[in-house]
């Protein structure tokens, strides 16, 4: 796994950490993923990250994992485009 920089304060190294995630990760992932800042420093980045809307968390406790809010976005466009498509070609063999 590709590790972030020192630069910048622990908001910006985690932001970058998210921007370049795919999929779902764990705080423990953010930890692992930035060694250059502390646990509770890449939680509480986590939390602003969370409260900003730019990331999602889902589960709790040790379940607790995000996913990038754009990801979610992204799918929910897709779901809803491809549903369109499936009501019009269904109307036309109605028709």
């Amino acid at each position: 796994m590709e590790q972030t920089g020192a630069s910048g304060t622990a908001y910006d190294i985690v932001k970058k950490y998210v921007e370049d995630k795919v999929g779902k990760f764990t705080g423990a992932d953010v930890v692992a993923g930035c060694p250059s800042i502390g646990r509770s420093s890449a939680l509480a980045a986590l939390k602003k990250l969370t409260s900003e809307g730019l990331i999602l968390r889902q589960g709790a406790g040790r379940g607790t994992f995000y996913i990038k809010a754009d990801s979610i976005k992204q799918e929910m466009f897709l779901r809803y485009s491809t549903a369109q498509v499936s009501l019009r070609e269904t109307a036309s063999f109605a028709a």
